[in-house]
């Protein structure tokens, strides 16, 4: 691995828990199988089990590379084994490498702990195709089924709530399923009107689908679920945050153990806010509620001047920050507070933030093209052009003239990244072969490798994403670069991931369906045919490939 720049500095990291030197220590000790330092991390630190980096975690590594006493002593202490995942689950990748005792450690600890396992994923696949026959048929075999957990630990409740099938709900509370059963993220049906993460209401729901996430919500509260101080907020039932802090006033400043986007979680000044609820937010405030509160991995400065900014709730808005809301404040994968007004052209909103010395960051502005408000960041301070990620965003999004303002400055910057992978992440290629030209002038390396070996080519065969693969190819990338994550080369990616066009691409290009070093489970033909792509089977074989 390459130590990325964030991991080098012994500061805390700002989206995830511990220090940038110690989470470091934690990946290379969870690969070496080294307990002790393990134990002595966790030790001075218990939070650091819950760290990441690019949604890579110790437990990730670990599992990778089957070491399974640190696995062990990572689940034993709060790791989460079905949060974060890049492309495959924990579970998968112990298939693919054959870690049969590692797979059973996993299956045990979330089957114990979460109920999650496969026995669920038959109930939820019928409810998410509405196939009420097929739900009544399999509760009606299995009675116990009510209560079973699928992969992610949704029980069927979760599932019926998120697909927004109010009559399914009434009938799986009458065949004993729990209004209020609890996922392992911390997340109850309440929380789920509008889908989560993985399912989300706006984007999985049928648009014909006549219930809406308010109609669910209701519904559920008519059925006896119960409301937690963060729903109330949201709802604006005052009446219902006043009961709750007057019973453990701690609640005021405390995110719920469901930590996520979406309304219902995080805190309850978040929810109020979020919906325009001034007398709730006042009296959160008034019992101890900071904006600023933490929301680990996705508001590390608070989330709730974000929200009133995206609602446009300007009085809500004022009234944090002149309670210490951090103007500037980010949210993970939805840039900031000024950005936020901006991109809803609301003006007054901008200028109350901008009176607070809000500002965005360099990436952010590369990110939306900002170039006026970059020149004059840059002529004050010359040194913050020095940003790869600011490069990076502003090719992926197709902003000529803040890249060329960049490389005025940083006339090198180039030669440190490669537009399609950064370190952080995967990143949109350039947006035009031009672009991509521009960067190759100024010494873009076409196999510049994230901190996992991954290359843009591979991206690119992940993506199916000819024109680009082309391009980098002309120029040089390297076919055969195997990266650390998956131990594939870019051919095995695209055959991985069922891209035909790519997988000849690639052939077409010299890439060799065999190299001497190729693990057994990572060759192209391996991961053709684990993933069933018969026709790339078809065509590795046609070519050599064993």
């Amino acid at each position: 691995m390459i130590q990325p720049e964030e991991l080098k500095k012994n500061e805390p990291l700002v989206w995830s828990t511990g220090s940038g030197t110690d989470v470091w220590e934690l990946f290379c000790a969870a690969i070496r199988g080294d307990l002790e330092t393990v134990k002595r991390l966790v030790c001075k630190d218990p939070s650091i089990v819950r760290c990441h980096h690019a949604y890579r975690t110790p437990l990730y590594f670990a599992v990778r590379e089957n070491q399974i006493d640190v696995a062990t002593f990572l689940l034993e202490h709060g790791t989460d084994p079905l949060g974060l995942a890049v492309n495959d689950s924990l579970l998968d990748i112990t298939r693919d490498r054959g870690y049969a005792e590692m797979g059973k450690v996993l299956e045990a600890k979330l089957a114990s702990l979460h109920g999650a396992s496969p026995r669920g994923e038959a109930v939820a696949g019928a409810i998410r195709e509405r196939n009420l026959a097929k739900v009544r048929d399999l509760l009606d075999a299995d009675p116990e089924l009510v209560h079973a957990g699928d992969a992610r630990s949704n029980q069927p409740i979760h599932w019926a709530v998120m697909t927004r099938q109010i009559d399914l709900i009434d009938e799986l509370l009458a065949r004993g399923g729990n209004i209020n059963a609890r996922r392992q993220d911390g997340a109850r049906p309440i929380h789920l009107s509008n889908g989560d993460y993985h399912y989300r209401g706006w984007r999985d729901v049928p648009e014909d689908t006549a219930n809406t996430p308010e109609a669910v919500l209701a519904h559920l509260i008519a059925r006896g679920a119960y409301v937690d101080i963060c729903t109330a907020a949201h709802l604006g039932n005052l009446e219902r945050v006043r009961e709750l802090l007057e019973a453990d006033p701690s609640l005021a400043d405390r995110v719920s153990d469901y930590n996520s986007y979406y309304l219902g979680c995080g805190s309850p000044l978040k929810n109020a806010a979020a919906k325009g609820h001034i007398e709730i937010v006042k009296l959160l405030l008034n019992r101890g509620a900071n904006p600023n509160l933490p929301e680990e991995g996705i508001a590390p400065r608070g989330h709730a001047l974000y929200s009133a900014v995206a609602g446009g709730h300007f009085e809500i808005a004022k009234l944090l920050l002149e309670h210490g809301a951090d103007p500037s404040a980010a949210v993970e994968s939805s840039a900031d507070c000024l950005s936020r007004a901006i991109s809803r052209a609301d003006q007054k909103m901008i200028d109350l933030l901008a009176s607070y010395s809000a500002a965005r960051s360099v990436e952010i502005l590369a990110y939306y093209g900002d170039v006026r408000t970059a020149a004059a960041v840059f002529a004050a301070n010359p040194a913050l052009a020095d940003d790869p990620y600011a490069l990076e965003n502003a090719a992926g999004q197709g902003h000529e003239p803040f890249i060329r303002l960049l490389l005025r400055y940083q006339p090198d910057l180039a030669k440190r990244i490669a537009v399609g992978v950064r370190s952080q992440g995967p990143q949109a290629p350039a947006q035009t072969r031009e672009l991509a030209q521009l960067l190759f002038q100024h010494g873009m390396n076409p196999s510049w490798p994230d901190w996992l070996g991954i290359t843009p080519l591979h991206r690119f065969a992940q993506r199916d994403d000819l024109e680009n693969a082309a391009i980098f190819i002309d120029h040089g990338a390297d076919v055969h670069a195997r990266d650390e994550d998956i131990c594939s080369t870019p051919l095995a990616w695209a055959a991985k991931f069922g891209n035909m066009q790519m997988v000849e691409l690639l052939l077409g290009r010299g890439a060799k369906p065999n190299l001497p070093d190729d693990p057994p489970w990572a060759t192209p033909l391996a991961w053709a045919t684990r993933r069933g792509h018969v026709k790339i089977v078809e065509l590795l074989k046609q070519n050599a490939a064993r």
